[in-house]
C-alpha cells in the first residue's frame, strides 16, 4: 500500500461494532453455491446441537458433504476441521465468523437451527450457544464476507491487504453466580487459525458493568493490515447467558 491509499482508507474509516445478548455470538457463516443465484433451487443447514449439521439442497442432503450430507460433530469436533470439511465440496462454502479453528464444535457449542430454507449464494449464519461456549464472541472483520473461501483473483487479494480494523471500546456485563470473567481481544489472520495476539485482557466484575474506556475519534489499538479482531466475553467455567450482554465499537480503515 502507497501513501496516498493509507491517507484515503484513514479518511474513509468506518464506523463498525455490534451489540449480543445470549446466544447471538456467530460462529460461523455458509451458503450453498450449487446452482446460480437466479435458480429456482434452494438449500437447508440444521444443527442438532449435541450431534451434526445437515446440509441440503431441494429438501435432500446433499452427498458431496460429510457422510450423506450429515457432519456428524464426533467425527469434525472443531470449526476448523468442521469448515473444512463443507470446503470440500463444490455445492458449499463455509468460513469461521467469531472464532478460532481450535474451538470445539461438540458438547453441544453450536446452537440449534430448525429446518428453514433459504436461495443460493444467500448468507446464513450458525451460532454459538453461549451458555456451552461460555463466551459472547464479535468479530471486527477487515475482509468482506467469503473472500477468504471463494476463488479470490488478484484484485480481491490486494483489497483484503488494504484494510484493517480499530478497536475502540467494549461494554460488557454478566451475573455469573461469582465465576470468573474476562474480556479479551485478540488479532487474528484470515485462517482463524490461532490468537495471533491478545490485545486486551481485563477481568470482569460479577454482574457489574465492564466498560474498557471510551477513545472516541480514534482507536485503541489496530490490527495489521488484512488481519481482524476477535473480542470474546467470557466465562472461566461457566456463562449464565440469561443475563449477559456485549457491546463492540470499532472502525475499518
Amino acid at each position: 500500500m502507497n501513501t496516498k491509499e493509507a491517507q484515503l482508507n484513514a479518511v474513509l474509516a468506518k464506523a463498525i461494532g455490534g451489540a449480543l445478548i445470549q446466544d447471538e455470538g456467530v460462529a460461523l457463516r455458509i451458503r450453498c453455491v450449487g446452482y446460480p443465484e437466479s435458480s429456482k433451487h434452494y438449500a437447508d443447514a440444521v444443527v442438532v446441537a449435541a450431534t451434526s449439521l445437515t446440509l441440503s439442497i431441494d429438501g435432500t442432503a446433499d452427498s458431496t458433504v460429510g457422510a450423506s450430507g450429515v457432519l456428524l460433530f464426533a467425527t469434525y469436533t472443531t470449526l476448523g476441521t468442521l469448515v473444512d470439511a463443507i470446503n470440500l465440496s463444490a455445492n458449499w462454502e463455509a468460513e469461521i465468523v467469531a472464532g478460532l479453528r481450535s474451538d470445539a464444535t461438540d458438547g453441544s457449542q453450536l446452537l440449534a437451527r430448525s429446518t428453514s430454507t433459504f436461495r443460493m449464494s444467500e448468507e446464513k449464519s450458525l451460532y454459538w450457544d453461549s451458555s456451552l461456549h461460555l463466551s459472547l464472541d464479535f468479530l471486527l472483520e477487515s475482509n468482506l464476507p467469503f473472500e477468504t473461501v471463494s476463488k479470490a483473483d488478484s484484485k480481491k487479494s490486494q483489497a483484503r491487504s488494504q484494510h484493517r480494523v480499530g478497536f475502540q471500546r467494549a461494554l460488557c456485563k454478566d451475573d455469573n453466580s461469582g465465576d470468573a470473567l474476562t474480556v479479551k481481544v485478540y488479532e487474528v489472520k484470515p485462517d482463524k487459525a490461532t490468537a495471533w495476539k491478545t490485545l486486551l485482557n481485563e477481568a470482569v466484575t460479577d454482574a457489574t458493568e465492564k466498560d474498557t474506556g471510551a477513545q472516541y475519534g480514534t482507536a485503541r489499538f489496530h490490527s495489521d493490515f488484512g488481519n481482524s479482531l476477535l473480542v470474546r466475553f467470557a466465562g472461566a467455567t461457566t456463562f449464565s447467558d440469561t443475563t449477559c450482554y456485549l457491546k463492540v465499537e470499532g472502525t475499518r480503515v
